[in-house]
Formats: C-alpha cells, structure tokens, sequence
C-alpha cells in the first residue's frame, strides 16, 4: 500500500525532520557568520579610506590656509603698506583674531550641551550609593 501512496503524503520519521531542521540551522549560521566576515572587511575599508581621505583633506585645508596668508603677506608688503616685518605681524594678527572667533563660537554652540540627564543619573546613583554606605557603616 505505500507503493501506492504519493511520496509527500509519506510522513518522515520525527528524527529526519531535526536532523534536517540541524543542518538547516547549522548552514544558515555559516552564512550569517560568512556576511558578518564580508561586513566586517567592508566597514574596515570604508573607515580606513575614509580616515585617510580626511587627513588628506585636512592637510591640503592647512596648505591653502598657510599658502593664502603668505600671499596675504606678499601683497601688502608689495603695495608698501606694511614692511615685510609688519606684514607678518599684521597677518599674525589677524590669525589670531580669526582663532579667537572660532573659539567663542565653540563655547557657543557647546554651551547647551550640559547633558542634564546624565548628569541626573550619576547623581542620583552616587546619591543612592552613599545611602547604601552610610546604612552600612550604621549597621
């Protein structure tokens, strides 16, 4: 009689079906770990590329910024306005100026950032680790 039925209406026996199910379970977890080896070498290489393009940048920033204050220098020496001594001074200057903005505007910006609740959280966690203290030292 089981020549005659359809093979799907066969039911296998318990143990094939978790072996199967295993196998099953163990095959997707080598692919899982497989896509996180991929990601993970993928992640590397855009953080390396993209930390090595930033520092180039920065760099190629720093050479502009020194290259325009000697042009700066060159010209208001060439127009007699300054001596080349008081050109320097005077570009020196204004790099300063230019740095002392850029450090109020800092202080600006970062002056909300205050991070209230944190800084409730680990009071209040020094503050329940004293009582704690404080209960044992009575005891």
């Amino acid at each position: 009689m089981k020549d005659n039925v359809h093979p799907s209406l066969v039911k296998p026996h318990s143990s094939d079906g978790i072996i199967g199910l295993i196998h099953l379970i163990r095959s997707m977890l080598a692919d899982l770990l497989k896509l996180i080896a991929v990601e993970a070498k993928l992640f590397g290489y855009t953080a390396l590329t993209m930390v090595a393009l930033s520092l180039s940048i920065a760099l190629l920033m720093v050479g502009g910024w020194l290259f325009a204050g000697v042009a700066l220098v060159m010209v208001l020496a060439n127009l007699s306005v300054f001596s080349l001594t008081g050109a320097l001074l005077a570009v020196a200057l204004l790099h300063l100026v230019l740095a002392a903005l850029v450090f109020w505007r800092l202080v600006f910006i970062t002056r909300d950032l205050t991070f209230r609740e944190s800084r409730a959280s680990m009071d209040n966690l020094l503050t329940h680790a004293r009582t704690l203290v404080d209960r044992s030292l009575e005891e």
